[in-house]
């Protein structure tokens, strides 16, 4: 069961969520990439991909957290990301969930970084008074 969660930005095609189960942290950042997932999106190499042309646009649910995943929080994730983004997948979105071990801060910023040339320090203080950082 999840202890407590909080989404901590907002934008038009991104969400950062903080999940504590018990004692361990986790960031969720879940990301429209406005493109069709591919065989790569995946990273399961024995995976056989076909294209699905009902499955229009990839959305990535992706998990960070120092630690490793414990193996009974691995289904509660799966189950937070999937209520999340349940009105995608029934849009015909691909959204992949993926964990990894990795510091949740760096990699939410790398990710900021990359896709907007910000980070969520550089975010207005002004912006975060309301329900879209944007």
């Amino acid at each position: 069961m999840i202890d407590y969660f909080e989404r901590k930005i907002r934008l038009r095609d991104f969400e950062v969520w903080d999940v504590r189960i018990g004692d361990q942290h986790y960031a969720l950042a879940i990301l429209d990439e406005f493109r069709p997932g591919t065989f790569d999106d995946f990273e399961i190499p024995d995976l056989i991909y076909e294209e699905d042309d009902q499955r229009a646009n990839y959305v990535s649910a992706t998990y960070f957290s120092n630690e490793a995943v414990k193996d009974e929080h691995k289904e509660i994730l799966r189950e937070f990301a999937q209520m999340l983004t349940e009105h995608l997948a029934l849009a015909h979105c691909e959204v992949i969930i993926k964990i990894y071990q990795e510091n949740p801060e760096k990699a939410i910023e790398q990710m900021m970084l990359t896709k907007y040339g910000f980070k969520e320090s550089d975010i207005p203080l002004d912006k975060l008074l309301h329900f879209n950082q944007e």
